[in-house]
């Protein structure tokens, strides 16, 4: 008999975490968590977005800031018990919407300009990864960007290190993202990715 294949880690697991804590990850006290979310911000190609995509938004601490920077914003997380905190901290913030998602498994139709894949990847297996990978590139508009941010050393909670899930997406891309910063950090690394434009037009014409 073949053993099991593993899996990405499940919503369960944050929702107990969060049942045990409502910011087990101390995003509103953090030096590393703050320093964190100010270099995020300070990272996005533009000032402004028309329709942006957060995968992981927690409780919500970043999603509140960064929705002064963007028309329409969607946040998503595994846990619909963190999602409470979120939907709290942000019910004055009309242009923000929140959904439970299990990514890759669920994912939106919709086309962003903007999406923000931060502190997630690493929960995932390699062939769900892989499967976000694609999904994300299919979702970006042309001209769109791709901000990633992710721990990049082992946690015992992690199927994955922030190194790896980065250069899989850096790697292998060239034809759909092209590779425009990396400034990374002691702790973290950011990567920042633009749609090809002319990849979307050349698929349009085949279509």
């Amino acid at each position: 008999m073949k053993p099991s294949e593993p899996e990405s880690v499940q919503s369960s697991f944050f929702d107990e975490t969060y049942r045990q804590s409502k910011d087990p990850w101390r995003y509103t006290s953090s030096f590393y968590e703050t320093s964190k979310f100010r270099t995020t911000l300070r990272s996005l190609p533009k000032v402004r977005f028309k329709n942006a995509f957060e995968i992981g938004c927690a409780i919500g601490v970043l999603t509140q800031k960064l929705a002064k920077k963007c028309d329409r914003l969607l946040s998503v997380d595994y846990s619909e018990v963190g999602l409470e905190e979120a939907r709290k901290r942000c019910r004055d913030i009309p242009q923000v919407r929140f959904e439970q998602m299990q990514i890759p498994q669920q994912f939106p139709t919709e086309k962003f300009d903007l999406i923000l894949f931060s502190e997630v990847g690493y929960y995932l297996t390699m062939p769900d990864l892989l499967t976000t990978k694609q999904k994300i590139i299919d979702q970006l508009l042309p001209g769109g960007y791709l901000l990633m941010v992710h721990f990049r050393y082992p946690v015992e909670s992690f199927i994955l290190n922030g190194d790896i899930v980065h250069d899989t997406f850096i790697q292998e891309s060239a034809q759909f993202l092209k590779h425009l910063g990396d400034p990374r950090k002691q702790n973290f690394g950011i990567d920042i990715l633009g749609h090809h434009k002319r990849y979307r037009m050349d698929l349009f014409q085949r279509l």
